[in-house]
């Protein structure tokens, strides 16, 4: 089975929030999603949707097909959507917030790998927490960060986490939640089988 290598990252962020990982092609979008939040550091909390073109893949049990059609998120495969290198879907996370980022197949490999997918490669950056506001809310929040005699600084470090550094990413956590989300992920795909 192929192997695909996909970086994403998150848009208008400076400096950029992006990562490089390797999946396998037989997961389907909705096992992708799961991923993505892995590797950026979401909490999964939110809905979310893939756009390519005209087309809006989502979780229909979530999604209503409101602002048109919707395909359901676990009807596609990856390889159904990333047919070729340079392929790109946005992927919106978190409506309220509104993080759009960019997702590109940047490597498809037909080579054995020998670690089990999928594995986390390369990572610029922390993801911002989760409902900080967006782009703006995370700009303002890092900056109360700078400066410690902001009068908000005190709750902005306790609501974050005392050792969250915005120019810092954990691989090895990524790795090891990766490996948690493997099991889930082969538990998921024997209830197809």
């Amino acid at each position: 089975m192929p192997s695909f290598t996909f970086k994403i990252y998150l848009e208008d962020t400076n400096p950029v929030v992006s990562r490089t990982f390797i999946v396998s092609s037989e997961n389907s979008m909705y096992v992708l999603h799961q991923i993505i939040q892995v590797v950026m550091g979401w909490k999964n909390y939110h809905l979310y949707q893939f756009t390519i073109d005209n087309l809006i893949i989502a979780d229909k049990r979530l999604v209503l097909d409101e602002l048109g059609p919707v395909t359901d998120v676990k009807t596609l495969m990856i390889e159904d959507i990333f047919t070729k290198v340079g392929t790109a879907v946005k992927y919106e996370y978190d409506f309220g917030d509104g993080w759009m980022h960019h997702l590109e197949l940047i490597n498809i490999s037909n080579n054995p790998v020998n670690e089990i997918l999928p594995i986390i490669i390369a990572g610029e950056n922390a993801c911002p927490p989760e409902d900080c506001g967006g782009v703006s809310g995370y700009l303002q929040l890092k900056n109360i960060l700078l400066n410690k005699t902001d009068e908000e600084y005190l709750n902005m470090l306790a609501w974050v986490g005392y050792k969250f550094n915005p120019l810092k990413f954990d691989i090895k956590n990524a790795s090891k939640d990766l490996l948690k989300l493997n099991a889930i992920i082969k538990k998921y795909e024997e209830g197809f089988n």
